[in-house]
């Protein structure tokens, strides 16, 4: 097997399986449909990894943004009414377990609802949202008792075109980062993963797959507990806030990989592609075809 062949196999390995793609449409439908009987949601839609095709496998959860007005909106002033971030995230709880009075576990987090149901091997984020004037959404933020704006569509679209300037080759990159992160402490939002790939290659070709997920790796070192605002609004942060410990950890295990693929990529180009495979190997720990 060539490093590219094994590539080529690594991307088919990320993508979702038929039957899972199947559950989980069935699965994001319905629990959309129970939840709207016990609250006012005129709209529902997907976003995040899922509606942007840049999820892996295995799927842990799908995000669902639940819209809970009509028209668009601005901030009411503090104390004049309107919704607070801990009682939307409370209304959606309770919405759930009245749809699910049994078979649902629900966390409340900062800024969703996570719902594991039963019989499924994924879970659910559901966020509460209000549209919001002139664009986008309003999204709660419970650590800071406040209300933020994100663009999911607008998120899409970047995502889109990024991934054409790069030949469709910057979506499997990405995924193969995630795993990479995902079999690597795990400290780095899968959003954030999808900006820093956007970043580095809006001034530079992928080439192929190991150029691109090594490239990625040389310059990771610069985005690490770095803040990286969200593009559209640039009002609030994409990236983990990881403690010195652990930002010196990941440094220095993607430091480690770094050159562990600049190495694969010399082996490969001196034609010693099984000695570049083990490489690779050793870079994703896990998941990466002998």
């Amino acid at each position: 097997m060539t490093v590219s062949e094994a590539f080529d196999t690594f991307k088919s390995e990320l993508e979702l399986p038929d039957q899972q793609q199947k559950q989980a449409a069935a699965a994001q439908q319905q629990i959309r449909e129970r939840v709207s009987k016990y609250l006012f949601v005129p709209s529902s839609f997907l976003t995040g990894s899922y509606a942007r095709y840049t999820k892996i496998y295995p799927l842990n959860d799908i995000d669902v943004f639940l819209v809970r007005n009509e028209r668009r909106t601005g901030l009411a002033a503090y104390g004049s009414g309107g919704v607070y971030p801990t009682a939307a995230l409370n209304e959606v709880a309770a919405a759930v377990q009245g749809a699910y009075p049994s078979a649902a576990t629900v966390k409340k987090q900062n800024r969703s609802v996570n719902v594991q149901i039963s019989g499924l091997p994924f879970g659910f984020d559901l966020t509460p949202v209000w549209l919001r004037t002139p664009d986008g959404y309003w999204i709660p933020d419970t650590d800071t008792g406040s209300w933020i704006p994100s663009d999911p569509d607008a998120h899409a679209t970047r995502m889109t075109a990024a991934n054409d300037l790069n030949d469709g080759k910057l979506k499997p990159v990405v995924k193969m980062m995630k795993h990479w992160s995902r079999n690597n402490y795990d400290r780095m939002s899968s959003f954030h993963i999808e900006l820093i790939c956007a970043d580095i290659f809006s001034t530079q070709d992928i080439g192929n797959y190991q150029v691109g997920v090594a490239t990625v790796l040389v310059h990771l070192s610069r985005y690490v507990n770095q803040p990286m605002l969200d593009p559209v609004y640039k009002q609030c942060r994409t990236d983990k806030m990881l403690s010195p410990a652990e930002a010196s950890e990941l440094l220095l295990r993607a430091n480690s990989d770094a050159q562990r693929a600049v190495d694969a990529v010399k082996l490969e180009n001196a034609g010693q592609h099984d000695y570049a495979i083990a490489k690779w190997k050793e870079v994703f720990l896990k998941g990466f075809p002998r």
